[in-house]
């Protein structure tokens, strides 16, 4: 069994000491297994003196790159693997929620509690036709990730303003 804490350490001390690559390793990782919110990171790296466009840009494509690599996992080991890596309770609601929402249905999880991954699982399982898929990835990341890094963004334009 993985020490969640251990393993979020891990990653916050790839991005203090390795920037950008990690960045890239957290982001690759969420859609894949990884059980933190590539936005701690995110943060983490701007906080550390990271430029923000750069992160949106690395975190982004990262959670892309992972992403195709979980279609490709679930699309040939499905439900064998999911039962391995997840709770049946989050694939159950996982799969009512693909079910119900399809391509929309990865935005609006972005959003949700349901975890990331377990969404990125199980449209390869369903083999969601991949194009559509990594739209709604790429989409759904640069959203939430522009999200998280707006205020940082935007605090050089308010202090201009303020002062």
């Amino acid at each position: 069994m993985i020490n969640f804490e251990v393993f979020k350490e891990f990653l916050l001390n790839l991005i203090k000491d390795y920037g950008y690559f990690g960045i890239f390793l957290a982001g690759f990782s969420e859609p894949i297994f990884q059980p933190f919110p590539t936005e701690i990171f995110i943060v983490s790296g701007i906080l550390l003196g990271l430029d923000w466009v750069l992160v949106l840009i690395v975190s982004t494509v990262a959670c892309n790159v992972g992403a195709a690599i979980t279609y490709y996992l679930a699309k040939n080991y499905g439900e064998w693997l999911m039962l391995k890596l997840f709770d049946e309770e989050k694939i159950r609601k996982g799969t009512i929620h693909f079910k119900k929402w399809g391509v929309l249905g990865i935005i609006i999880a972005s959003f949700t509690p349901i975890p990331f991954e377990v969404i990125c699982w199980i449209c390869g399982s369903f083999e969601m036709p991949f194009e559509r898929y990594m739209f709604a990835v790429f989409l759904s990341r640069l959203i939430r990730h522009g999200m998280v890094i707006l205020p940082f963004a935007l605090k050089n334009h308010i202090i201009l303003i303020n002062t």
